[in-house]
């Protein structure tokens, strides 16, 4: 974890193990302290030891389908009393929302935070290493070829597209790998399509973002989501690069980069990065 502190309470903890739609074991615990997030959850999980949430066992965090974390600022049965007021006045019974639920699309959700970032994690292998570093000093390259000499025609950047060309040119001069467009099937419910820019030698995929303006923030967040779910598909995943070019036109670009480490979903264990351009 950062030195950032934490707050003391309202620590909200759901983990869903393997099974069918029906038969799917998801535990659920509200009201967590700080204290009891630690023993509870995060010393267990740091410890790779087994451990148990409301009265499902986790044996094999390795086998978890999903787990989130997620602190708010109030405790779970004001978002339930919110909720069922609003069913009501509109004339609603509504038997099918689990309260112990609500909490998790009203907080922060500190997951890659407090299991993932926490952990050790080794330096990138050089090659992967490298295209990190390129893709840090795209910016760099683009500079260079908007004031081209003896009056040729700039090489402008106005869309993700061009920012994607300039990155694949770039990784084509320095690296032995294909550099390719990687076909992706669909994921449950979510779009199927291609990764910008694919090693499937290293196992590395690359996804590019055009910063239009400072309401592109929540845009971004919430492909950035979609995006680690549909690429965890893709088998020979190790490593997904999120480049978001032009970030300074941000909210708070920052603030994105809080979403890396190392991603665990639908059982496939990978590093993000979140490059800022």
């Amino acid at each position: 974890m950062t030195n950032t502190p934490y707050p003391e309470k309202f620590w909200h903890c759901y983990v869903t193990l393997p099974g069918t739609k029906k038969e799917a074991r998801k535990g659920v615990v509200n009201y967590l302290s700080l204290d009891q997030l630690h023993k509870q959850i995060l010393d267990p999980w740091k410890q790779g030891i087994p451990f148990t949430l409301a009265g499902v066992i986790v044996g094999d965090k390795m086998a978890i389908t999903e787990i989130r974390i997620v602190h708010t600022q109030f405790a779970m049965q004001r978002y339930s009393d919110e909720h069922f007021a609003r069913m009501s006045a509109s004339g609603i019974t509504d038997l099918a929302t689990d309260p112990r639920f609500l909490p998790f699309g009203k907080g922060t959700d500190f997951t890659n935070e407090l299991l993932f970032l926490s952990a050790e994690v080794g330096a990138p292998q050089p090659d992967v290493a490298l295209i990190l570093q390129l893709c840090e000093r795209i910016p760099l390259v683009a500079r260079l070829l908007a004031s081209r000499r003896r009056s040729r025609a700039p090489y402008e950047i106005t869309d993700e597209y061009d920012v994607q060309d300039l990155l694949h040119a770039v990784l084509r001069g320095y690296l032995k790998y294909s550099v390719d467009e990687e076909p992706l099937g669909k994921v449950g419910g979510a779009r199927s399509g291609r990764a910008d820019i694919a090693f499937g030698d290293l196992g590395m995929l690359i996804e590019v973002k055009y910063a239009s303006g400072p309401k592109d923030q929540q845009r971004l967040v919430e492909e950035f989501a979609q995006d680690l779910l549909l690429y965890s598909a893709w088998q020979p995943l190790k490593t997904f690069v999120y480049l978001v070019y032009n970030s300074s036109d941000l909210r708070d670009s920052e603030a994105l980069q809080r979403l890396q480490g190392e991603t665990l979903i639908n059982q496939k264990r990978y590093r993000t990065y979140v490059i800022l351009a």
